[in-house]
């Protein structure tokens, strides 16, 4: 993609979660339910049609800030979300995403869609495609500790 000043990807990831989709639901929906398992005490989400989500981590390659806006919320169903990622104040990617929920066998398959525009240098689609694999894989973790912890109160 070299002398490009720009492209477009797009990429699905689907994950199957033994939880209900309510609660499933509830752990995007939920600024502290998804700040734990985003990793990201400072998020800022207003979880509304027209509002925003602000999130940000530090690594070795500096400070890195996602922003967006919900431009739908169908309850328990979908969710459609613009956002940026930036690194050191340069925003390198563009996106929108879709996130479905559907009830299978007792449990939940989200799909999870992006459609990005790479503004190079970035670590582009793979770079997405790998966090967001993580970030949900990470979900499967979470959702079982709220399981466990909510059968403990």
């Amino acid at each position: 993609m070299d002398g490009q000043s720009q492209y477009h990807r797009h990429f699905t990831l689907e994950r199957l979660y033994p939880n209900c989709r309510a609660h499933t639901w509830s752990a995007w929906s939920i600024r502290e339910k998804k700040a734990a398992w985003l990793g990201s005490a400072r998020l800022e989400m207003d979880f509304s049609v027209g509002g925003i989500e602000r999130s940000g981590f530090r690594d070795s390659m500096g400070e890195h800030v996602s922003e967006g806006r919900y431009f739908e919320i169908k309850e328990g169903e979908r969710i459609v979300f613009a956002y940026s990622m930036a690194v050191n104040g340069r925003v390198h990617t563009v996106s929108l995403a879709t996130i479905l929920f559907e009830d299978e066998g007792g449990g939940t398959r989200l799909t999870y869609t992006e459609q990005m525009c790479v503004i190079p240098p970035s670590d582009g689609a793979e770079g997405r495609e790998h966090g967001w694999g993580a970030l949900l894989d990470g979900l499967a973790g979470f959702l079982a500790a709220d399981v466990k912890r909510v059968r403990l109160e």
